[in-house]
């Protein structure tokens, strides 16, 4: 399914009147096939509408209409293209024919016929939806890699703006040859393109992007004493220099400059008024919070993107567009955990326990408030203090698990992970449990026995050890540096990778980037990205994609993946 779907608030946006005749039967099956579409049960959506397709039924062209929706929203993409092209040959006048016409282009570019998508969104050209039009096109336009096969659609369509311009933006982002050299020039005259921008590719591409590194390397301060201490940071660089050289060897350069900026307020400041900072076109920190003001700052009277390469507190991004969270934040991880949780687990109820501290009962918020908001109803929502070992199991001893769709724990302590595992072990073995990715550490509890039971990790740091990329990145990082990588050292490649590649492809305009990518897979991570699956017209200030992990054969699977 596809990162931009404008069609999904349509849900909400359209309301049609029900026809005076209508039978009482015909009108109750549209108004639950309606409810069915907004609370994402879209086969059953598509069941209750489909009697109501015929042509003969007051509802058809409405009923045509969400039927073809909920088969979108279930990928079913083959159903809901022959519905969307039966309504509009039995009902051409229908008023909301325009929609139809934008969720059959959507449909087509989900099949890779871009050719009929085009064909289908220039019908939309004088109507309302002409804007939304053109955004759909670029979003899949941008995906489209095949560059043979963009030729085409660009001679078929020569007097297609938009996609005259994502054709340049590629010729300039790296398909550029001499040999392109006509056609770009044709298409900047042609349709009034920036000439500075487009006819100056090849010097572009040797120039590279220059990105700024603001870490606190805590180069004026004692090696021996802040070793330990900075370990992580040495590790983060470390990995990005790694991308960077993977990005050089597919022709993409990037020059990085590094600052020694840590939690002095005032450094950081006199950082980001440098020249050349102002000059970036990409800036990866400050890592502290303390910095957070200075860099929301600069990213919003430079425009330039800024990256918290480490932070989970959304307060860090702020309210400006230009400052994003390479991690996902405590928030995002509760919600999408939670989600996961509604769409997967029967009955929809829960048991919420979470530790005593703040981190944990912030967590456990989110994570209700999410649930709840989905439909899902919370049995049991109880604070619990480890340090208090008899009142902990008393705790998980009375727990009440009947008519219980699944248990949520949310504390890292062994207390409390012990008394959960031996719960479900003597009277609910089958109940799924879904807690931090930490329980894989506690060694009071084997692998077997996490293996035994239903139980599944949050896991926003995960890395596939097994996968070709994970082994070629782990080799190549313990031949230079002779250590194994950490988590830090897989978090500055996959940051550095993704945001170059992103240079790379759209230029230094990475918001309009971040939202037209979606979610998309990491070169090491299982993926990244900044619009939410539920909004994705919405681009979001942190990553989106949290990992949720099980074990199955004692090896940990990624059982939420968007591929």
């Amino acid at each position: 399914m596809s990162n931009f779907c404008k069609s999904v608030l349509l849900v909400i946006g359209l309301s049609f009147a029900s026809p005076v005749f209508a039978q009482q039967g015909d009108e109750v099956t549209y108004s639950n096939g309606k409810i069915l579409l907004q609370q994402q049960r879209y086969e059953q959506a598509m069941a209750e509408f489909m009697p109501l397709t015929i042509a003969n039924s007051p509802y058809a062209p409405e009923a045509s209409y969400f039927y073809s929706l909920a088969a979108f929203k279930a990928q079913k993409y083959k159903e809901a293209q022959e519905m969307l092209q039966q309504l509009k040959m039995q009902h051409p006048d229908w008023p909301q024919m325009p929609d139809a016409t934008y969720l059959l282009a959507n449909v087509l570019f989900e099949r890779n016929n871009y050719e009929e998508a085009i064909t289908q969104l220039q019908q939309l050209n004088n109507t309302p939806l002409a804007t939304d039009a053109a955004a759909l096109e670029r979003y899949y336009l941008v995906k489209l890699a095949d560059k043979a096969a963009f030729e085409k659609l660009v001679q078929r369509h020569p007097n297609d703006k938009v996609l005259a311009q994502v054709y340049a933006d590629k010729l300039v982002n790296g398909w550029y040859r001499q040999e392109d050299k006509n056609t770009l020039e044709r298409l900047v005259s042609k349709h009034n393109l920036d000439r500075n921008k487009y006819l100056n590719a090849a010097a572009r591409r040797q120039q590279g992007f220059d990105v700024a590194l603001l870490l606190p390397f805590q180069l004026n301060q004692d090696l021996n004493q802040n070793a330990r201490k900075n370990q992580f940071v040495n590790d983060l660089y470390a990995g990005m220099q790694l991308a960077q050289d993977s990005l050089e060897e597919q022709g993409v350069k990037l020059n990085l400059y590094a600052y020694d900026a840590g939690a002095d307020t005032a450094k950081v400041s006199r950082i980001f008024q440098l020249p050349e900072v102002r000059q970036m076109d990409l800036v990866i920190g400050p890592v502290y919070k303390s910095g957070a003001t200075i860099a929301n700052r600069f990213a919003r009277t430079t425009g330039t993107t800024v990256i918290n390469p480490l932070s989970q507190d959304l307060e860090v991004a702020g309210p400006n567009s230009n400052v994003f969270l390479f991690e996902s934040s405590v928030a995002t991880q509760a919600r999408q955990a939670a989600t996961y949780a509604y769409n997967t687990f029967s009955p929809k109820t829960a048991v919420i326990l979470f530790e005593n501290t703040k981190d944990d009962t912030t967590f456990a918020y989110f994570y209700k408030d999410q649930f709840k908001k989905l439909g899902g109803k919370v049995k049991t929502y109880k604070k619990i203090s480890s340090s208090q070992a008899s009142a902990t199991a008393s705790v998980f001893n009375n727990l009440n698990l009947t008519d219980v769709g699944h248990m949520a724990v949310f504390s890292d302590k062994m207390t409390a992970a012990v008394n959960a595992t031996s719960k479900l072990q003597a009277s609910a073995a089958t109940l799924p449990l879904i807690t931090y990715n930490n329980w894989l550490n506690i060694n009071q509890i084997s692998l077997r026995q996490l293996d035994n039971l239903e139980v599944y990790f949050i896991s926003p740091k995960y890395v596939d050890t097994t996968s070709p990329a994970v082994k070629s990145f782990r080799e190549k990082y313990i031949q230079r540096y002779n250590v194994p990588p950490s988590v830090y050292a897989y978090a500055g490649f996959e940051m550095l990778y993704f945001y170059g590649s992103m240079l790379q492809q759209y230029g230094p305009n990475l918001t309009q980037a971040l939202l037209e990518n979606g979610i998309s897979r990491g070169a090491l991570y299982p993926a990244v990205g900044y619009t939410n699956k539920t909004t994705r017209v919405e681009l979001r200030s942190d990553n989106q994609f949290v990992p949720i992990i099980k074990l199955e054969n004692l090896q940990p699977i990624v059982v939420n993946t968007v591929y």
